[in-house]
């Protein structure tokens, strides 16, 4: 059975991962049910990591769905969002490219719900029709996007009494997956992830030009432009060889054994103020992390193993550790550190 919420107010979130949390399916102790009797107030947002080469990726997400073991579903299927002009509207419509690193597009606001473990949020949007949802390519060519059967599962979340703030980090390196035999495209929940803003810390950077049309062998390229990600590996001392691109285990090529698969990767964009090229991760789970830019990535396909060269130029890899709600920084240029 379930139990919807009508009218809840909400705002939007949106950005490019998968949530790495241990124990149970939701991640957190399922048997610790908080005893205060007062509600959560969650605050739920869309976050999103950009692609290259792409215009637009747009969902018209029609519910939120949040699961608990032993009790009814809480559906959120109807959106009140400041920030797109929306009152008590069945759907919204969400570009996920115009929320990259900390910016968010608050879906949810202070939707009051029970304590505890939830051990699912389910999102589901609107599919099969270009009216709803659709891809918009470089040569502004529109592509239907459509979800898995089910909707987007993902992790669930833990909630305690008082505000809380949860951001759906999209990654769509690997969530967006085009479909050749069908043109379509099919975003799904590889390299999304839950984060709690409370704790969440962000990573951020320039990156120098000459990376991707100076330095050899990035200098041969036919559009300098073109290809240029950042990819963000768990764990520091990796061993050289064993850094992969984007791949899942439903590849059809051979994934070594000593590969490891990047938990977030992110796109260069241009600043227009300064002239220079930017990246951002927003949201991220504090703890050691191995960075790595590569200039030669733009087909890294979404499944499959490609076994392209990380990183390229081979110096440009770099360990950093983040904290609790850290906002660091770590510029990639000949020679830099991030120290």
């Amino acid at each position: 059975m379930e139990k919807l919420v009508k009218k809840a107010p909400l705002v939007a979130l949106l950005l490019p991962v998968l949530l790495l949390l241990g124990g149970c399916p939701c991640g957190f102790d399922c048997d610790s049910d908080n005893d205060d009797d007062s509600p959560a107030l969650l605050t739920l947002g869309f976050s999103d990591a950009a692609l290259e080469d792409l215009a637009q990726v747009v969902i018209e997400v029609d519910s939120i769905t949040f699961r608990r073991s032993g009790s009814e579903d809480v559906v959120v299927d109807t959106f009140t969002i400041d920030e797109l002009n929306l009152v008590a509207e069945d759907t919204f419509k969400i570009d996920l490219l115009s929320y990259r690193g900390r910016r968010q597009l608050l879906v949810i606001e202070n939707l009051e719900l029970d304590t505890g473990a939830y051990s699912e949020v389910l999102i589901h949007f609107l599919d099969n029709d270009l009216n709803y949802s659709f891809v918009e390519e470089s040569d502004n060519s529109l592509k239907l996007l459509n979800s898995p059967v089910s909707g987007l599962s993902l992790p669930g979340i833990n909630l305690v009494s008082g505000d809380q703030a949860f951001t759906v980090e999209f990654s769509l390196a690997q969530a967006l997956q085009y479909q050749a035999a069908s043109g379509t495209y099919l975003l799904a929940t590889d390299g999304v992830r839950v984060e709690d803003n409370a704790t969440a810390a962000s990573l951020s950077g320039r990156v120098d030009s000459s990376l991707f049309d100076s330095a050899s062998p990035c200098d041969a390229k036919t559009d300098p432009k073109k290809g240029n990600r950042i990819y963000l590996y768990p764990g520091i001392g990796l061993e050289q060889g064993s850094i992969g691109d984007v791949y899942t285990f439903d590849s059809t090529n051979v994934i070594p054994d000593t590969a490891v698969p990047p938990l977030a990767v992110a796109a260069l964009a241009e600043n227009t103020l300064t002239g220079g090229w930017d990246y951002a991760f927003g949201f991220l789970p504090a703890g050691d992390y191995t960075l790595a830019f590569s200039c030669n990535t733009a087909d890294d396909h979404p499944v499959n193993y490609d076994g392209f060269v990380i990183p390229l130029p081979a110096d440009q890899l770099y360990e950093i550790n983040l904290s609790n709600s850290e906002q660091a920084v770590c510029d990639f240029t000949i020679g830099a550190s991030c120290d």
